[in-house]
């Protein structure tokens, strides 16, 4: 008479070679041994193989390469869920041996501390030994949490269940209370999960595929972010003085998206008062409705435009708070608009200075005067102008970490307190549904 038994070995590392090894292993089977086999776990010696009394399964487990003294190691059948099975210890030098294992489908595993792994093992025939050689284990694997994460049935009786979760061929259990349950030290790899209720007869099969240290709280798939878009705001090649969605989403005839430079002190190009900005090339006011600022849109030596100027400041000494900015509103002039769906806002600069990047809800009410269009500043960030060409990204969050702050500006732009030369193209937002800008104006 032959009796199938089931072996656990833990601390086996099943990613050493990164596929599983099938292993054949044969163990004639005494009837009086069979006899006392049955109903417990049959404990392996660790002596030599070969022995009349039939086959010997032999493996050296070890961790990060040096023997692990003391392992334990388990045999059992691989549809089996109680966990019965044959079991060994290995020795001081990492080696174990199991002899006389019935014909079946097992799973083997070894663990020692909070390392693991399992080996899928064939035995077909009683007569030849298996030598499985070095088996290194890896980090245990942790699966826990609600039960309704790793199943589809949402309903309340699920959501509150109480029960046990065990796994085929393996010997780990753990209740379920009220929906929850976690097991720890499972060993990486396919793991056959069922799932038993305690108020009725049926059962939930789950598979649950693992990798070495893995924390498994659900199996149900991450919603994906939505794709961000980028749209181009401005890249002057129209050579206008307003951004490329003005028409479109903004009253631009009545000054909707308008870039300008303005200067504190607001005097430009007059050599004769030393309060006065020099800013190269000269930008004049043109007549029916046109803007200086077209002035500054350069040829970029590639075929297309940018902005690209030069400013000198006045006497520091006697103007301590001079400054420049180079700005554009984002839809009407005064009014507001949500910038929430921005991730990310980019550009290409390059030249030399430093300055920073500022948005701006010149709506604000009770501001300090005396600090001037900075009083209406609400979020800014510094960059330094590089001779390269560079494409800078900043996450509005970084800008404007207060999210209701994020929901009315009216402008935005580069502010510099020392001389400087910009090159400046290709204005971005990054984020999603980024139209919706336009329609929440203020």
């Amino acid at each position: 008479m032959i009796f199938k038994k089931k072996l656990y070995i833990k601390g086996m590392d099943l990613k050493q070679n990164n596929n599983r090894r099938m292993i054949s292993l044969i163990a004639p089977l005494a009837i009086g041994f069979s006899l006392c086999a049955c109903g417990s776990d049959n404990v392996a010696g660790g002596g030599p193989s070969g022995t009349e009394a039939g086959n010997a399964i032999t493996a050296q487990i070890l961790i990060a390469n040096a023997p692990a003294a003391n392992a334990r190691v388990k045999l059992v059948e691989h549809n089996s869920l109680d966990g019965q099975g044959y079991t060994a210890t290995a020795n001081d030098s990492g080696y174990v041996t199991i002899e006389n294992v019935a014909i079946g489908s097992y799973t083997m595993e070894a663990s020692l501390n909070e390392s693991a792994l399992q080996l899928p093992v064939d035995v077909k025939d009683t007569v030849s030994d298996v030598a499985l050689g070095q088996q290194n284990l890896q980090k245990s694997v942790f699966i826990g949490g609600s039960i309704t994460d790793f199943i589809d049935d949402t309903t309340e009786s699920i959501k509150n269940m109480n029960g046990y979760v065990k796994f085929r061929g393996l010997d780990h259990s753990a209740a379920i209370t009220n929906g929850k349950f976690e097991i720890f030290g499972l060993p990486a790899g396919h793991l056959n999960m069922v799932i038993i209720p305690a108020e009725t007869a049926d059962t939930v099969k789950v598979s649950v595929e693992t990798d070495a240290g893995d924390s498994v709280t659900t199996l149900k798939p991450n919603t994906p972010e939505p794709e961000k878009e980028t749209l181009l705001i401005d890249d002057f090649e129209d050579g206008d003085f307003y951004h490329r969605l003005a028409p479109e989403y903004t009253n631009f005839m009545f000054g909707g998206g308008q870039w300008a430079i303005n200067t504190d002190p607001a005097i430009v190009n007059i050599d004769t008062l030393p309060g006065s900005f020099k800013i190269t090339p000269v930008a004049t006011y043109t007549p029916f409705g046109g803007s200086p600022f077209v002035a500054v849109i350069q040829d970029d030596g590639n075929g297309g435009k940018e902005v690209h100027f030069t400013i000198e400041f006045p006497d520091t000494s006697a103007y301590k708070q001079a400054s420049a900015i180079v700005k554009v509103d984002i839809g009407n002039s005064g009014v507001s608009y949500d910038l929430s769906p921005i991730d990310t806002i980019a550009f290409e600069a390059w030249g030399q200075g430093s300055s920073d990047f500022v948005i701006i809800d010149a709506t604000l009410k009770d501001v300090d005067a005396t600090l001037g269009g900075a009083a209406f500043t609400i979020g800014k960030t510094s960059l330094e102008l590089t001779q390269e060409k560079k494409k800078y990204k900043f996450a509005l969050a970084d800008i404007l970490p207060n999210e209701e702050k994020r929901k009315s500006a009216t402008t935005m732009g580069l502010v510099f307190h020392s001389d400087a030369e910009l090159h400046f193209d290709n204005l971005e937002f990054i984020g999603n549904d980024l139209l919706n800008i336009w329609k929440s104006n203020k």
